[in-house]
């Protein structure tokens, strides 16, 4: 699909300012913190001993012993035994005596007078709070007068007791030691270096510790769902945690040719479902040494080195092959079925119709029609038809199903269906009765135009009539398929109408605008519509041509919230992309909502599309100042 000019430079912009996330940890793991999830991802309260899933249990100073050593350089280059015995308590044999005597001879940690280690008694914060420091560089002989006083001072000033509450000589709880260390990750070593980076973590912007790099830099496929590829995961499918392409599962969702990928730290599967069937078109740049592949007219990277060779010459599939490939994470080629192995129906909508020239069977060059279309996941199919058994136009529903490589098409019904009045669940997991799969799949359509939609985006919307194209239940009876009717409006852009010429009632008009900040003309029909806030919807094949084109309702702003702003009776949801403008001395500049902000010095207007409930949103605020 040909996108707008200005949103490709939208995506440039956003693809070169933010890190690529294969997969939606941060929507799996919500309802955790930040800090529990890193801290199990770098296993740093891993002990011998076992681990405790109690977040109020105490921890002992040999288990504290061994979560500094995890904490360290020396993490996985100590041996949990030692050659020695150091104190009383604390034989050579002793799960943590190597442990014990790292952190001993590191200056994380002392024994008591008597010759004791008190390896079961419990971890003070003070204790606590000299090991870290003592880890990240300071020494004695940094501070001054009484030593625990001076240390307890810098933990605070370094921002090391965020979300503790215990006093110097109170006990720490395993929640207590998570966040401590958190804490010491996020802060700057004696030489003033993040100490997460010290150790070869990745930091975002903000300079905290990045949960999806390091989950990545742990992570261990692709496998194939096929034959026994549960014996290929080093842990126990019983107890481990799963994700359905990005949200929370079980293992009752993975299926059969799912790719799949695991992290033994964290003890959790991710799986993936996204499979493209169609006819090779193209194998680049050569049989010798290819790279991408191209089915329906989009180009696919190959994803390893099985499928580098594949795909060459010295592979089993050639240009002009009807097979299915399978995409992994980052959507590149992880595996390739042959069409007797899997064969596959795909229901979709029409996104345009043509003719070219194809190279058949006997290897001649004929005529044919094709068809464009979009399945439910927004992947592009290209499939040739005969056009004296059908005809097929833009915003037909189609289903073509492949058996023993033999590819039929057709126009498909779903019979008297209707979800007016039906809802989402507030947390996107059913729509009226029926439960939405945990993988479901949703396409907003209209116009020739779609965008993916994630089911968060659809909580607590309610459907008018002739909203659902189409819908599939999974073997559960689950919706796992969703085809919409323009309900979010999202793929539409925003901005502002800034002029009309042509003569009324004429069959084209032109019609300026300024979305983003940027300038220009379309052609379109006659909209009855005045200059202002609006959505326009471009020709996806030519984007000098106007599909639609809608009005906006304002409303003025009395308060501005984290994704909403407020009228005098009620919120209204912001976009995600909100259009914002500041108008002055007759001219809109493209501003950002942060630059005003201040409703004391400005007057805001915001402009909706249609009720939150009904899926709309605040598209367009423009900003005067106050007189």
């Amino acid at each position: 699909m040909q996108r707008k000019l200005f949103n490709l430079l939208l995506a440039a912009v956003m693809l070169f300012l933010t890190a690529a996330a294969p997969f939606g940890t941060a929507e799996a793991a919500s309802g955790t913190s930040n800090a529990e999830k890193v801290i199990q991802a770098l296993g740093i309260m891993d002990t011998d001993q076992g681990n405790s899933n109690s977040p109020t249990q105490q921890v002992t100073r040999a288990q504290y012993a061994q979560m500094l050593v995890n904490m360290s350089s020396y993490k996985e280059r100590v041996s949990a035994e030692s050659n020695v015995s150091l104190f009383s308590d604390v034989s050579k044999n002793y799960w943590a005596s190597g442990y014990i005597q790292t952190a001993i001879e590191q200056g994380w940690m002392s024994g008591y007078i008597n010759g004791s280690f008190k390896p079961s008694q419990s971890i003070t914060l003070i204790e606590a709070v000299n090991g870290v420091l003592k880890l990240i560089g300071y020494t004695n002989s940094d501070f001054t007068g009484n030593i625990s006083a001076a240390e307890m001072a810098l933990y605070v000033s370094k921002g090391l007791d965020k979300n503790i509450t215990k006093t110097k000589n109170q006990a720490l709880t395993r929640d207590d030691c998570m966040n401590l260390f958190y804490n010491t990750l996020n802060t700057t070593d004696k030489e003033g270096k993040i100490y997460a980076e010290v150790l070869g973590y990745t930091v975002d912007s903000k300079g905290e510790i990045d949960y999806l790099s390091l989950v990545n830099s742990k992570l261990e496929g692709p496998i194939l769902v096929n034959g026994d590829w549960k014996k290929e995961i080093p842990f126990l499918l019983g107890t481990a945690t799963f994700y359905k392409d990005g949200t929370l599962g079980t293992l009752s969702d993975i299926l059969q040719y799912d790719v799949i990928y695991y992290s033994e730290s964290l003890q959790s599967v991710w799986a993936y479902d996204n499979k493209v069937t169609g006819t090779i078109q193209s194998i680049l740049p050569d049989r010798l040494a290819p790279t991408t592949v191209t089915i329906g007219g989009k180009e696919y990277t190959l994803g390893s080195n099985d499928m580098f060779i594949e795909f060459s010459s010295f592979g089993n599939v050639n240009k002009g092959d009807i097979v299915t490939l399978i995409l992994g994470k980052d959507d590149t080629v992880v595996d390739v079925l042959g069409i007797d192995e899997y064969n596959a129906t795909i229901t979709g909508i029409v996104l345009n119709e043509g003719e070219h020239f194809i190279t058949n069977e006997n290897d001649e060059q004929v005529y044919t029609n094709y068809v464009t279309y979009v399945d439910a996941n927004g992947n592009e199919y290209e499939q040739d038809y005969d056009l004296t058994a059908a005809t097929f136009s833009e915003g037909d529903l189609i289903r073509v199903q492949y058996d023993n490589g033999i590819a039929s098409i057709s126009k498909y019904s779903m019979g008297s269906i209707s979800f007016g009045n039906n809802t989402f669940s507030s947390d996107a997991s059913k729509l009226g009765s029926y439960d939405l799969a945990a993988n479901v799949k949703i396409l907003d359509y209209y116009g020739g135009s779609y965008v993916k939609v994630e089911p968060s985006r659809v909580a607590d919307l309610t459907l008018g009539d002739s909203s659902v194209y189409y819908y599939e239940l999974n073997s559960s009876g689950d919706i796992s398929q969703l085809i919409l009717s323009n309900v979010t409006g999202d793929m539409y852009d925003y901005g502002l109408l800034t002029g009309i010429t042509g003569q009324s009632g004429s069959d084209s008009m032109n019609y300026d605008y300024n979305i983003g900040g940027t300038a220009g003309t379309v052609i379109g029909d006659f909209y009855n519509i005045e200059e202002g806030p609006k959505g326009f919807l471009f020709d996806d094949d030519d984007s000098t041509q106007l599909e639609d084109l809608v009005d906006l309702t304002g409303i003025k702003v009395q308060s501005i919230g984290t994704a909403t702003v407020q009228d005098s009776t009620q919120k209204y949801q912001l976009a995600d992309e909100v259009a914002v403008f500041y108008y002055n001395a007759g001219k809109y500049n493209f501003v950002t909502l942060s630059d005003v902000s201040d409703l004391k010095k400005y007057e805001l207007t915001a402009y909706y599309d249609k009720s939150t409930s009904l899926g709309g949103r605040v598209r367009v605020i423009i900003a005067k100042n106050i007189d």
